[in-house]
């Protein structure tokens, strides 16, 4: 279907309360996510998301189970990125990349292919997670140490996204082998993750960005 449903990865938000100590970085930086949050313009899907033909986007498998109709996804793509609740970096838009299931010649490619509930919210959530280890590897090679701290502290709520918590196998692999070594200052093997599993993200519609 397309590279950004095989997404899949994982990290961790920490809250250290200090009893008697005023405001903790914590609870600055959850203010500070507030805020970004609602400051940003609300989240728009880019004009290559087809609309669903009939409005219906699930529809009941000969087997009994829920899927998306194919020439839904980009309507259920467009749907969770509005419900998508962290902010992307500042000069990133949403380009979603997807496959035209409206398209009689994919179609006949494919055959009759059944797409799980939950892949649109995945992908959302994987191109969300690719842009903002751009923006992290960014930082980290121009030597911004604050845009690096301000990155990790997105990345390291993936596993905590809904999406994530529902559909990811043992996320505590990739916090251990990905995040938590860019964390100490090796971010090696999370440039690895961003050069494979991140190879169809776009930053800007803007070709001069």
């Amino acid at each position: 279907m397309t590279a950004a449903m095989g997404f899949a990865a994982a990290a961790a938000a920490f809250t250290v309360v200090l009893a008697g100590c005023g405001t903790t970085d914590a609870e600055r930086n959850e203010a500070q996510a507030r805020a970004e949050a609602s400051a940003r313009p609300t989240p728009e899907p880019t004009m290559t998301l087809r609309p669903c033909p009939g409005g219906e986007i699930l529809r009941t498998d000969p087997s009994g189970t829920t899927s998306i109709k194919p020439e839904c996804f980009d309507q259920a793509v467009a749907e969770a990125i509005a419900e998508f609740p962290e902010p992307l970096p500042a000069g990133t838009q949403w380009l979603v990349e997807t496959t035209d299931f409206s398209d009689p010649a994919v179609r006949a490619e494919l055959g009759d292919i059944s797409i799980e509930d939950g892949n649109q919210d995945t992908t959302v959530a994987g191109y969300w997670l690719c842009a903002w280890m751009d923006s992290y590897l960014e930082a980290f090679d121009s030597g911004d140490e604050a845009g690096q701290e301000h990155s990790m502290g997105y990345l390291a709520k993936y596993t905590s996204l809904p999406s994530t918590q529902k559909f990811m196998v043992n996320p505590e692999v990739f916090d251990a082998s990905v995040i938590a070594p860019a964390k100490a200052g090796d971010p090696a093997l999370l440039r690895e993750y961003f050069k494979g599993d991140c190879s169809s993200f776009t930053r800007s519609a803007d070709p001069s960005n």
